[in-house]
């Protein structure tokens, strides 16, 4: 493949090395300047703001580009051991880093601006998932200039594409086994970001940690326990541990089994269609999900009622409330029924060779007194 020719263009540009070309390209420079603030003002919209965006980094770097290669023609004048090849491949290796710098400016400025995030509004309805993917967009942009800009340089210096992909390509390797445990959270963050399990503000539980997520980073999510103690969990735990996310649900549940006295038995039927009733009848019970009250088991020292609902609502401080009202409105039905809760207990039956008239078993006998 053949290569640049640096010295023909050095003396194609070769006007912008004098005094007078110097001003001259100044003189472009404020007329483009013009032209972009004008154009500005006659835009709407996100046109607009596109070129409010590019115009101070472009025109900048242009500016900054035609005083560097000035500069540098004069080196090359007088200084012997620099030839034109060499100012010019200089030359435009620094305009490439000014450009490239300029294109991350403005294309930063537009990701932020108030235009684009108007569109992300309209597409995104979540304030915390639009902000998670600004973020994403600013980082990927900057690491894409940085790589494009690296490889334009490789090129201008002279060195093939080839070389210039095997060098990325090593490089991408080098990184990938160097920053194994970095690249494994920040492909977990991209993870989070597309899958969304969990969102900031959400309560979640993992095998060994629960609380209320705060920041969710590229490397780390921060989440802050029951007892306001922050935790960091490296992204990567979330790629391999399942995640329970509270706020996701529906309802919340209300199981609770409660024991009766065995001399309860005969009223047990009137208990567990009271409560059923109750249950129906209770604005904060969802009416669409099972509701289930019975007796379903003999316990050791209890008969034993089952009580099985939904709550409306999924926040934990209201459930608890629902949940302590429900259980009053049973106690009240219980104590009108007649009935009582059943706590354990045992009862001894003494073998028949034992004198029923012994102390231990004379509830009559007399304690013996202190003697005087």
């Amino acid at each position: 493949m053949k290569g640049i020719d640096y010295t023909s263009l050095f003396k194609d540009a070769d006007f912008l090395q004098t005094p007078k070309g110097l001003l001259i390209g100044i003189l472009v420079l404020a007329v483009l300047w013009l032209l972009m603030r004008l154009a500005e003002r006659i835009a709407a919209g996100s046109v607009g703001q596109l070129i409010r965006a590019l115009r101070r980094p472009l025109i900048v770097s242009l500016a900054v580009a035609v005083i560097a290669d000035w500069v540098l023609s004069l080196f090359a004048r007088n200084v012997q051991f620099l030839t034109d090849a060499q100012v010019a491949k200089g030359t435009t290796s620094f305009m490439l880093v000014v450009f490239g710098r300029a294109v991350m400016v403005a294309g930063l400025r537009a990701i932020h601006s108030k235009a684009f995030n108007r569109w992300m509004q309209k597409e995104i309805d979540d304030d915390r998932e639009r902000i998670m993917l600004i973020a994403l967009l600013d980082r990927l942009f900057s690491i894409g200039v940085v790589f494009l800009i690296f490889s334009a340089i490789m090129l201008a210096l002279g060195v093939s594409p080839t070389a210039v992909g095997a060098v990325l390509g090593g490089a991408g390797i080098g990184i990938g086994f160097g920053t194994q445990q970095v690249s494994q959270n920040f492909l977990s963050g991209l993870m989070l970001f597309f899958n969304r399990p969990f969102a900031e503000g959400d309560w979640i539980n993992l095998s060994n940690y629960s609380g209320t997520v705060e920041r969710i980073g590229w490397y780390h999510t921060r989440i802050r326990t029951f007892d306001r103690r922050p935790l960091f969990i490296p992204n990567s735990v979330f790629a391999t541990t399942p995640i329970e996310n509270p706020g996701r649900m529906y309802n919340r549940r209300i199981k609770v089994e409660i024991s009766l006295r065995y001399e309860d038995i005969n009223r047990i039927n009137r208990i567990t269609a009271d409560v059923k009733t109750m249950l129906q009848n209770h604005s904060e019970i969802d009416q669409r999900q099972a509701i289930l009250v019975n007796f379903n088991e003999w316990g050791n020292s209890s008969i034993n009622m089952l009580v099985y609902c939904f709550t409306k609502t999924t926040v934990w401080s209201d459930w608890l409330d629902i949940q302590q009202d429900i259980f009053l409105q049973i106690a009240d039905i219980v104590s009108e029924a007649g009935a009582d809760f059943a706590f354990p207990s045992t009862t001894l039956y003494p073998p028949s060779s034992v004198n029923p008239r012994h102390p231990l078993f004379d509830q009559k006998a007399s304690v013996p007194k202190d003697s005087d």
